[in-house]
């Protein structure tokens, strides 16, 4: 849980740091190119990150003797990434340009 934890957590703030860092240089870019600009930037380093701690596990999952620790911790964690990989692909971006709107709509 943790290990998950860290690793979405991580790559949500990778993204988000790139993101306000371009809003600040180019305060005229839409919110929207911004985005997109920070998740070309950053999107290989996610993909090395799960990609590698994936196939850290595999080992596990694939051994003939299904240990009572570490198949479960395995499985636990490949499937918590795959899932971690869509929500940080399909749902931060919802959030993060939802709430520059609801910001504008304020001032």
């Amino acid at each position: 849980f943790v290990l998950l934890c860290g690793i979405t957590v991580n790559a949500s703030i990778y993204i988000l740091n790139e993101y306000n860092s371009i809003r600040r240089r180019f305060p005229r870019l839409s919110a929207l190119r911004a985005y997109v600009k920070a998740w070309n930037a950053k999107v290989v380093p996610i993909f090395l990150t799960v990609v590698s701690t994936i196939l850290g596990f595999i080992p596990f999952m694939i051994g003939t003797e299904k240990e009572a620790f570490w198949f479960p911790l395995a499985a636990g964690t490949i499937g918590g990434l795959v899932m971690s990989v869509i929500g940080i692909f399909f749902f931060l971006p919802v959030f993060v340009l939802k709430r520059r709107d609801v910001k504008s709509n304020y001032k």
